[in-house]
């Protein structure tokens, strides 16, 4: 057990409690759903990650309206075992506990008014106009004067922000390819251990922007589609791009890539 801030928002537990909370209030969710999702089940004694748990859930339903006694009953009673305050005193010093304490206190007094203003479910609105679509292959000059080819495999969208994952094949000639090409090349990714010693595929993008995306979009050129298989489109690793020279860092670096960042290099024509 290691503790974080003493925030009621603080730590992993609680931002996952939060933004599951959030994301399905705001995809429609009922409260009986959303509960189900986040609700964990705790070990009896520990008290610690359930206070976490209990005051995030209860300050989310009050940020919504949705707070009921039942849950100020339960909030009370995870602060009057003390547990999280004393795992902040014994790990962090008393005046950490005390700075536990007085958010909790803080909390609970928050808890006992109603939100004059509760938080509406928000609705994102989606991106229906591309930069490029999706399974484009996009080929581009390097300062070496080969080309090199990117497969877009995905526009991934999430709560009104969108962002282009690229993945980087093995092209590399002194010519523009063509789709035929491209179809038998490889793409980066990696093999995730799953199990009873099987391994699913995974595929390294690159991520960027569309505001940075079209700041140097001008150096693509579309040659087509390649279709990809929905299952095959499982991320394995992600990074992200700055420019368009890091961008490039990939495909200018696929050798150095496979042997000291764990990754491998995947047949096209296997997720096609």
């Amino acid at each position: 057990m290691a503790t974080d801030g003493v925030k009621i928002i603080d730590g992993d537990l609680a931002h996952d409690v939060y933004s599951t909370f959030m994301e399905m209030y705001d995809a429609g969710a009922s409260i009986q759903e959303i509960k189900a999702a986040v609700e964990q089940p705790f070990d009896a004694e520990d008290g610690f990650d359930y206070e976490i748990y209990i005051t995030v859930y209860a300050l989310a339903l009050w940020q919504t309206g949705q707070l009921t006694q039942d849950i100020i009953a339960e909030v009370d009673e995870a602060i009057a075992r003390g547990a999280g305050v004393k795992v902040w005193q014994d790990e962090n010093g008393a005046k950490e506990g005390q700075k536990r304490q007085r958010e909790l206190e803080k909390l609970r007094e928050k808890l006992s008014t109603p939100n004059p203003k509760p938080r509406k479910r928000r609705i994102y609105k989606l991106v229906t106009k591309f930069i490029f679509e999706e399974n484009t292959v996009l080929t581009f000059q390097l300062p070496d004067g080969a080309y090199r080819a990117a497969i877009l495999m995905e526009v991934f969208q999430h709560q009104g922000r969108s962002e282009y994952r690229f993945l980087a094949s093995t092209y590399a000639a002194t010519s523009k390819p063509n789709i035929a090409e491209i179809s038998n090349v490889e793409v980066l990714g990696r093999k995730i251990p799953s199990g009873f010693g099987q391994y699913k595929t995974g595929l390294d993008v690159v991520a960027i922007g569309p505001k940075l995306l079209r700041s140097f979009a001008d150096k693509f050129e579309s040659i087509g589609k390649i279709e990809l298989r929905s299952e095959s489109k499982y991320v394995g690793a992600y990074s992200g791009a700055r420019d368009f020279e890091s961008f490039c860092w990939n495909w200018l670096n696929t050798a150095l890539y496979i042997k000291n960042l764990g990754g491998t290099a995947i047949p096209l024509n296997e997720l096609i």
